[in-house]
């Protein structure tokens, strides 16, 4: 009873409030000096507070919206290459709007039990981490990728293929050795 008695009190000094801060919209049609209103059930009247209940509508408007604070920020602006993510927060809004949803789906073609809950940690680790510091060492020997043999076939037919574009860049050229490849995201050993 005395919860209900406070919010009640609490939504009446509310109305007031903005009442007083310039609304023109009465809320409530008992003046606030005005006793004769039967008290509800639910809220005993008080000497000094309004008993009338208010309409719906005047309480939806007399309650003020939140105002963003001047060091609230609005979400970062996804850059359109990774290269133009220069804040930690511009990063992680260009990986959650293009590394993620595109390379989710072709990890997912892949091994969809394996790679059903694709995300951060699927290449950054639980602690994420820069991928080079988390995924697999890869080893070039002689030219090529040292491994098995359909993992890497499938990252050259279908993982750089997808993450270049993704990443605003252009797949690694071997000519001109130029471009988004394999060392993007690993470490990679010559020998």
């Amino acid at each position: 009873m005395q919860t209900r008695y406070t919010f009640g009190m609490a939504l009446v000094a509310a109305m007031a409030l903005a009442g007083a801060c310039g609304s023109s919209t009465p809320t409530s049609e008992t003046p606030a000096g005005d006793m004769s209103a039967a008290p509800s059930a639910e809220m005993p009247a008080m000497s000094a507070a309004p008993t009338a209940e208010p309409t719906a509508a005047p309480v939806a408007s007399a309650v003020p919206t939140a105002v963003p604070s001047a060091t609230a920020s609005a979400p970062p602006a996804v850059p359109a290459t990774w290269k133009e993510a220069t804040t930690k927060d511009q990063q992680m809004a260009f990986m959650k709007a293009n590394i993620a949803p595109t390379m989710g789906k072709v990890f997912q073609e892949k091994d969809a039990k394996k790679y059903k809950d694709f995300g951060c940690i699927t290449c950054h680790g639980p602690k994420y981490q820069a991928p080079k510091d988390f995924l697999p060492k890869l080893t070039m020997k002689g030219g090529k990728f040292q491994g098995k043999a359909d993992t890497i076939k499938w990252m050259q037919e279908k993982v750089v293929p997808a993450m270049a574009p993704a990443m605003g860049e252009k797949p690694f050229d071997m000519a001109t050795k130029t471009g988004f490849g394999c060392a993007g995201c690993h470490t990679v050993d010559m020998k």
